[in-house]
């Protein structure tokens, strides 16, 4: 039998039904474009499951991550500033999202003082989540990565639900497919996280980065 899926997360309650009667369901399988580097900005997406991530080509070849976005967040919202994507956006997993013409979107804030405060306190959450992840991409120890990003994204029973494949969790973190699995095994063993499946918890909850 097929993997239950996920229930879908619901847009945000503050946006006004004006605006939402405009938003388009889309659905994505894993490793399929949202969009692509310099393409004209036509939306903006909210995640109701599974996972995305902007990408952007390095000189020697390769891709850096330069964010993610998860079901319950809006993603490529800094779009709105700008003309042309400045990234690639693929999802990670089978995905579904809501897109939201731009132009309405911005229209909507400017003549909705509540409806940009708002969005923009959600957006200032989202850049500290941002600041967390370049904060981690600076410890040395893969030790330390993996334990940062429990602490930081789990709930506050510690569980973290990875939807992606742990080949995802590598990439985020900048370490090879296999130091992840080996850090993971030790900090297993040693009984500072528990796993099951998609699940990894802490069994202290913020205590992790002192051990």
């Amino acid at each position: 039998m097929p993997a239950p899926q996920p229930p879908l997360c619901p847009p945000p309650d503050y946006l006004p039904p004006a605006l939402l009667d405009q938003a388009r369901p889309l659905a994505l399988a894993r490793g399929e474009h949202l969009f692509r580097q310099d393409d004209p900005v036509r939306h903006l997406y909210f995640v109701q499951a599974g996972e995305l991530k902007a990408i952007r080509p390095q000189l020697d070849g390769s891709q850096a991550v330069m964010l993610r976005g998860r079901a319950g967040e809006f993603f490529a919202e800094s779009a709105l500033a700008t003309t042309r994507y400045v990234c690639h956006a693929e999802a990670v997993c089978p995905s579904r999202v809501l897109a939201f013409p731009a132009d309405a979107f911005r229209a909507a804030l400017a003549e909705d003082g509540e409806l940009a405060l708002t969005f923009a306190l959600a957006m200032a959450a989202h850049a500290r989540r941002q600041c967390s992840r370049q904060e981690r991409l600076r410890l040395k120890r893969a030790r330390e990565r993996v334990l940062h990003l429990l602490t930081c994204e789990a709930d506050n029973s510690g569980r973290l639900v990875w939807r992606a494949p742990l080949a995802e969790m590598a990439e985020e973190l900048a370490l090879e497919p296999e130091t992840l699995y080996r850090t993971l095994g030790e900090l297993e063993q040693e009984g500072i996280i528990e796993r099951e499946r998609r699940v990894i918890r802490l069994r202290q909850p913020g205590c992790a980065l002192l051990s």
